[in-house]
């Protein structure tokens, strides 16, 4: 993320940002160093002054979450996901779940995570 986040910087892009983390794999199913994860930028823009993969996402309906912005929620979250998933009586699809990182958010110390649902 560390990374995305000085690409973004470089191309001037951050300023009123949202950044998306994709995780790819189940945590509960793959160990978490061979966890895939993708980090996107919601963005109308297709010219960037350095080489970047571009993909539209689809759309859909998702049960969100505002958590802190700490490693330490985001990790219980998931943690305890699908107990928060029972609790609220959602009905999750087959898609990977997101994490919102808006910068209005952000910068009051908290991120959204985005679980799809039916």
């Amino acid at each position: 993320m560390t990374s995305f986040k000085n690409w973004v910087r470089s191309e001037g892009l951050f300023r009123g940002s949202t950044i998306l983390g994709i995780a790819l794999d189940d945590p509960q199913i793959i160990a978490n160093e061979n966890c895939r994860y993708d980090t996107c930028l919601i963005i109308n823009k297709s010219k960037f002054r350095t080489a970047v993969e571009q993909r539209i996402l689809p759309g859909g309906k998702y049960a969100v979450f505002l958590i802190s912005h700490d490693e330490k929620s985001i990790n219980e979250f998931y943690r305890n996901m699908c107990q928060i998933i029972d609790d609220h009586h959602v009905n999750m699809v087959k898609q990977p779940v997101i994490e919102r990182y808006q910068q209005t958010f952000v910068d009051r110390g908290y991120c959204e995570i985005l679980i799809p649902i039916k």
